[in-house]
């Protein structure tokens, strides 16, 4: 009878573990931590404008005026690409333009402008952050993440970094550009 005990105590050792996990997952008492800082975009939008080969994007609708909130906006999208470092060159800044852009050519230094039509502006308009987010977009076009805009010196940095980190991460996994 001491055999059988020492078996079953074994047999209880390695399938006690397994049976908490189970049942951990299954009453979704554990929640996965999540490492991007960004809004990931469900579902994935897919713009067939924003596919250019090899390079991942980061995109900002310019408003008619530039307040705060969208010159740390271009703060990012000029110092984001150099703070890459060696992925610099797979990286660029869009901003883009219904017509003509009315802030100063200071705040565009070293921006791509990009005029587009009324369609994908209605597009933008349906995203859930609208277009007041920088997005990050793939080589495919495809809109993966969105960081909504914040005022504040500090909270601009942040954003920054944060954009920075989870581009890194992106370019460091990505198998497309």
């Amino acid at each position: 009878m001491n055999k059988y005990h020492l078996l079953l105590m074994v047999a209880v050792v390695f399938a006690l573990p397994i049976i908490i996990a189970k049942l951990i997952l299954q009453q979704q008492w554990y929640q996965g931590g999540v490492t991007n800082r960004g809004q990931l975009l469900q579902p994935v939008i897919t713009v067939t404008a924003f596919s250019k080969p090899q390079t991942w994007q980061l995109i900002y609708w310019l408003p008619p005026t530039c307040d705060e909130r969208c010159q740390g906006a271009l703060f990012n999208l000029r110092q984001v690409p150099q703070a890459a470092g060696a992925d610099s060159v797979r990286l660029q800044s869009v901003v883009l333009v219904a017509d003509q852009p009315t802030s100063s050519n200071a705040l565009l230094q070293g921006l791509e402008l990009r005029q587009v039509s009324g369609l994908l502006r209605q597009q933008l308009i349906q995203l859930e952050y609208g277009l007041t987010s920088i997005y990050i977009a793939d080589p495919h076009g495809n809109m993966l993440m969105a960081y909504p805009l914040v005022v504040g010196e500090k909270a601009i940095l942040m954003q920054g970094k944060d954009v920075l980190r989870d581009l890194k991460r992106l370019l460091k996994v990505s198998k497309i550009g």
